[in-house]
Order: C-alpha cells, then sequence, then structure tokens
C-alpha cells in the first residue's frame, strides 16, 4: 500500500472540507480604532438614535445596563479598544454588528469620555 499517497489524499480532503458547517460571526476589525474626542457630538447622535430603547437618554440602563457612572457596564471594560470592539460586533442588541466601525468609534467614545472625565 501506498502511505505516502493515502496520507496526501487525507491532507487533501481535510483541506477541502475546512470550514464547512462552521457559524458565520462578526469579524472583528482589524485595527480597533483610538478615542477621540471630536467624535463625542457625533457618539451622542448615534447613542440617542440607537442606543436609549434601552440604555435610556442618560446611560442610566432600562432593559439594558447603565451605561455611565461608577456601577456602569462600561466600568468592566479594560481598555477603550475593548469597548470599541465590543460595541462593534454586539450592538445595538436589536440588530448587532450593524454598526459601521465608525460609528462604534463615535458611541464608544462618548461612553468612554462620560466614564473617564
Amino acid at each position: 500500500m501506498n502511505y505516502r499517497a493515502l496520507f496526501v489524499g487525507v491532507g487533501v480532503t481535510m483541506l477541502l472540507f475546512t470550514g464547512c458547517g462552521t457559524e458565520n460571526h462578526p469579524t472583528p476589525t482589524s485595527k480597533p480604532l483610538p478615542y477621540e474626542s471630536t467624535l463625542l457630538g457625533r457618539g451622542h447622535q448615534i447613542f440617542s438614535s440607537t442606543c436609549t430603547p434601552c440604555h435610556g437618554q442618560n446611560g442610566q440602563g432600562i432593559s439594558g445596563p447603565a451605561l455611565w457612572g461608577p456601577n456602569s457596564a462600561v466600568a468592566g471594560f479594560p481598555g477603550f479598544s475593548q469597548l470599541e470592539q465590543f460595541i462593534q460586533q454586539n450592538m445595538p442588541a436589536s440588530n448587532p454588528g450593524s454598526l459601521t466601525p465608525a460609528q462604534a468609534q463615535a458611541v464608544a467614545s462618548l461612553l468612554w469620555h462620560q466614564n473617564h472625565r
């Protein structure tokens, strides 16, 4: 028996089927976007139109958690980039991943500012 041919055949078969049956998950942007204080106004606009139904106009939390203050959900993020990536991939809860990277950066900048003044 030609073991080399068998080994190559099994390897090719595995390559062909790699990825079959996997779920599609949102992929994070390749490079996290930085905090930008110049985006606070834009972040407030997006927050008002997209986030207030769950988080309230003042980030106090309604059906979603509070987003500013000492016990806010934002306080649990170790850095801005983790917050921005989370928003990009998971928000809004009614349509996860629907915000553009720029929109997620703007909202994250607003939330970061509210929690780190």
